[in-house]
């Protein structure tokens, strides 16, 4: 079975405004926190296919994910597939598969719910607030719309993009 993460990022410059807003619409705040993500590869077999293979420990959980090449899409649409798993026995596993940690970032991050969204409200050192919406085509307008945010306001790059200067497309 293949799942897909439909997503937009938009940068921010009140956080503040934003959290007032989500109150406001009843959006419901799940946690928050630092965020590690971890990237494992094999001499660059996985990046050359515009695949990501990340162990991410967030709120006391890990989850391991492999996302796939961004599809053509209104917004940020890839294939994706993700998995509750243990951090050390996972990265005991990746490694003696032959996979290698190459890259690892963190950001903050407060998680909301708004009906069937998921909203994030993230920042980057070096490159501060964002806001990543994801749902349906139809929940990430609604919710967007709801927050005032606007097309100029959007973010193309992924953060992998930024931090690194990746071409993620």
């Amino acid at each position: 079975m293949t799942s897909f993460e439909i997503e937009q990022k938009y940068r921010i410059k009140r956080p503040g405004e934003i959290r007032s807003i989500l109150k406001k619409i009843k959006a419901k705040k799940i946690a928050s926190g630092k965020e590690i993500n971890e990237f494992f590869d094999h001499k660059g077999s996985l990046r050359s296919k515009k695949i990501a293979l990340r162990v991410r420990r967030y709120d006391g959980k890990s989850v391991l994910t492999l996302k796939g090449p961004r599809l053509r899409s209104a917004y940020t649409k890839r294939m994706e597939l993700e998995m509750s798993v243990d951090y050390h026995s996972i990265r005991r596993i990746l490694t003696l598969s032959g996979l290698k940690p190459f890259m690892k970032y963190q950001k903050f991050r407060e998680l909301y719910r708004l009906g069937k969204a998921d909203i994030a409200l993230d920042k980057l050192n070096r490159f501060g607030w964002f806001l990543e919406i994801e749902g349906t085509v139809r929940e990430i307008s609604r919710v967007a719309k709801a927050l005032g945010l606007k097309d100029s306001d959007r973010e193309r790059r992924s953060y992998l993009g930024m931090l690194f200067n990746w071409k993620c497309s």
